[in-house]
């Protein structure tokens, strides 16, 4: 009896030890990738959209630059029961380029030393076609003649 208990004993510890010992427990980036695609069942669609400076229009009622852009790709299945997501390109592509989701804040001092945040963000609607709205606001609902640049936008629709 007392044998089969060592034995025993011996065996469970073995079997912490083994595995306790493992050096290697997380995913490359690849598996990662591979594990999101297959959950998803490749039902995801990437539409990049680019707004010109010349596309955005002030609102005077609502104190915003508003870029209003065709996304044929949103359907009601992936607007009810899917999800969208927004990211704005910044920098130089190959350089110094960073990919920020939206809605993007960040905080700037004027000439005059005001300090103000300036948001960008944007709305998705369903029609024929569907459509996504993109805005530009400052904290102080100034209009900005300087805030509308060209931007690039990358929405993925999950579904």
């Amino acid at each position: 009896m007392k044998r089969k208990l060592m034995y025993a004993t011996l065996a469970i510890a073995g079997l912490f030890l083994g595995f306790g010992c493992s050096t290697d427990d997380t995913l490359t980036d690849y598996e990662v990738q591979k594990m999101i695609d297959q959950s998803l069942n490749n039902q995801w669609t990437i539409v990049n959209i680019n707004v010109s400076k010349s596309d955005w229009i002030w609102n005077d009622s609502k104190s915003q630059w508003e870029a209003i852009k065709s996304l044929p790709e949103l359907t009601s299945n992936i607007y009810e029961q899917g999800a969208q997501l927004a990211y704005l390109f910044l920098g130089t592509q190959g350089s110094d380029e960073v990919q920020k989701l939206l809605p993007y804040v960040e905080t700037w001092k004027d000439g005059n030393g005001n300090i103000f945040t300036e948001t960008i963000s944007c709305d998705y609607q369903l029609g024929s076609p569907s459509t996504v709205a993109f805005f530009i606001k400052e904290s102080d609902l100034y209009k900005d003649p300087d805030a509308p640049q060209n931007y690039a936008f990358r929405i993925v629709l999950l579904y």
